[in-house]
């Protein structure tokens, strides 16, 4: 049996998802495709486009096996963290054989290369990072620089003292890709890494035109175009992202949203300004991702404060990215502190494995898991406390509080009554 896991957060589902999923089945003959999924908050710091359970369905629907809720602890981390995590709930497993992933730049010798040097860190590479820092460059600024400098001491490494460096290590794919592979060297994985070419649009790219169009182009043609049925008050028209994404996944997605709103990070103004009101500097420093002087120049900024995503913008700087500080705010709405990491981390990254859905033919791949895996495979959320210890718990806590916060936001811009996590059934097709 041939097992394929794959990292995403499917926001939402589109035709560059379904080629990979097919294209892996192919190339390595796998039996089944499992995939690590996002909960209801993604990596860049803000709310899916729809929760979890359907965007569960729309991979179930598109070729996926079976889907596993990646803990939200790491879902909405930094891409080094989300990385770590998904490599761990494989590894885990004990019966995961390919790691799948998109990459710009599929060349897996070169990946392999810059990750050796960001999990090594020689000392000549950590001295040049350091400078960079020094001189204000955010992080990721600073390494592509550091790694420039590095490799243009080595004559063996001609091929990539290139522009192409900066292309690796500035798309969005390539840099999770080379994080996979770091967090497969650092946990000593024997999962064998599989990218496959990214196809079509760009991650950033907002073209909706185009048959492969990216999540990003999706969500912003939907966001430009006010698609809200409840909202608006009329069904909105979803003809121009259709061609985007796979048939089945498309009538999902669009009975959901002609039934339902869709969350932003600005629906959650209220309750961020509230809490960046109520924290003191020292509590707020204590956040994942936040400390002290970031904190301090959020309680001087705080009266300047409008929506979420105004903040954000507002207090980036040049050393801290827009991204780090919409994780921040996350960080904060979901309570998840530095503590909670190293507590994380102590415990293997994941300490339980989560099922959103599976295929009812696929069910052979559960029972695989069963006999390999050393951690719990949680099956009703209510009994997760008999299999879980209590830290294991109070980091499950932070997957239902999380899903208990979007769905209660979600209700109220609905004006309907929220779903409790611990009702919700697990998808099966």
């Amino acid at each position: 049996m041939k097992i394929t896991g794959i990292i995403a957060e499917y926001n939402p589902f589109h035709n560059g998802h379904a080629y990979q999923i097919a294209k892996i089945k192919e190339e390595t003959d796998s039996d089944y495709v499992i995939v690590a999924m996002s909960g209801d908050f993604v990596q860049r710091g803000e709310p899916a486009i729809t929760d979890k359970y359907e965007r569960a369905r729309m991979a179930l629907s598109c070729g996926a096996d079976l889907v596993l809720e990646l803990p939200a602890l790491f879902a909405c981390a930094s891409a080094e963290y989300f990385a770590r995590a998904g490599v761990a709930l494989f590894t885990r497993m004990g019966c995961v054989d390919y790691l799948c992933f998109g990459a710009e730049n599929a060349d897996l010798s070169q990946l392999n290369k810059i990750a050796g040097i960001l999990v090594d860190e020689p000392r000549s590479y950590q001295d040049a990072l350091n400078i960079y820092l020094k001189e204000g460059k955010n992080f990721p600024a600073a390494r592509i620089l550091a790694l420039k400098s590095y490799l243009s001491a080595e004559s063996s490494d001609a091929a990539l003292q290139t522009e192409q460096l900066t292309s690796l290590l500035s798309t969005p794919n390539n840099i999770l890709g080379i994080e996979y592979l770091k967090a497969l060297k650092t946990c000593g994985s024997q999962i064998t890494p599989y990218p496959i070419l990214r196809e079509g649009a760009g991650y950033h790219d907002t073209d909706i035109l185009l048959k492969n169009a990216s999540a990003s182009a999706i969500r912003q043609t939907l966001k430009q175009a006010g698609s809200s049925g409840s909202s608006s008050g009329s069904a909105p028209d979803f003809a121009s992202f259709s061609a985007a994404m796979p048939q089945e996944a498309f009538r999902i997605f669009s009975e959901y949203l002609a039934s339902s709103t869709y969350l932003e990070a600005d629906d959650f103004s209220g309750i961020l300004n509230y809490l960046l009101l109520f924290y003191p500097a020292e509590a707020l420093a204590c956040f994942a991702d936040c400390n002290i002087e970031i904190a301090n120049r959020l309680k001087k900024n705080r009266s300047e404060f409008s929506s979420f995503t105004q903040f954000a913008a507002l207090n980036q700087s040049r050393d801290i990215t827009y991204a780090r500080m919409s994780r921040i705010f996350t960080h904060i709405l979901l309570h998840m502190t530095a503590e909670d990491y190293k507590q994380a981390k102590q415990l293997g990254y994941v300490s339980y494995l989560r099922p959103l859905g599976f295929k009812k033919s696929s069910s052979g791949v559960l029972s695989e898991i069963k006999k390999h895996t050393d951690i719990p495979l949680i099956g009703k959320l209510a009994n997760a406390r008999q299999t879980l210890s209590d830290d294991a718990c109070r980091l499950l806590e932070k997957d239902i509080f999380a899903a208990d916060l979007y769905e209660q936001v979600l209700a109220q811009k609905n004006r309907t009554i929220p779903r409790n996590e611990y009702t919700r059934e697990i998808v099966l097709l």
